[in-house]
């Protein structure tokens, strides 16, 4: 291929990733307040071990077919502590559904948790998950906005994936 052939073609795949990543929400905006909000009820199963675990992924995959089935009614929510006892690749999550109502048919394996709070600082992201901010970025701004408000945040985050492009992470206050 002669050099202008290889200018164009990178040229065209230079235009190809740029539009995607615009077409993708990459320039949205995240979005930060802080927000009353009701208890979190929640069923799922809790987790605690290695990051790439499967069992993560198939917890994940799992919550949300309940709710594409409809079996379950709400929305797909991980709970991430930021516990420091951990081992460095060590996580420890609570993987499952935020309920619209409450449910006393719950499958076999899945819990109640009830996390109390009133208010909690929020961030909303618009976008897909191949170009939103990373978790670090968003908890770090998270944290920031709290102490503007001069609030003192619990040590754990609620990501709530309201739809494929929509993704809420709240932090409770205390």
């Amino acid at each position: 291929m002669s050099k202008k052939g290889k200018v164009i073609a990178g040229l065209v795949a230079f235009v190809f990733i740029v539009g995607a990543y615009f077409y993708l929400g990459g320039l949205n905006k995240v979005e930060y307040s802080v927000e009353r909000v009701s208890d979190y009820n929640l069923v799922g199963v809790h987790f605690q071990g290695e990051g790439d675990s499967k069992e993560i992924e198939e917890a994940f995959f799992t919550a949300k077919e309940y709710i594409e089935s409809g079996k379950l009614k709400g929305v797909l929510t991980l709970v991430h502590y930021n516990d420091t006892t951990l081992a460095d690749e060590e996580l420890k999550m609570f993987i499952g559904i935020k309920l619209e109502t409450g449910t006393s048919d719950l499958p076999a394996n899945y819990e109640r948790l009830t996390i109390p709070a009133s208010n909690s600082v929020r961030a909303q992201v618009e976008a897909h998950n191949v170009v939103m901010p990373s978790p670090t970025t968003i908890e770090a701004r998270l944290r920031e906005t709290a102490k503007e408000a001069r609030l003192e945040l619990q040590d754990f985050t609620i990501e709530q994936y309201v739809s494929e492009n929509l993704l809420v992470i709240d932090m409770p206050v205390k």
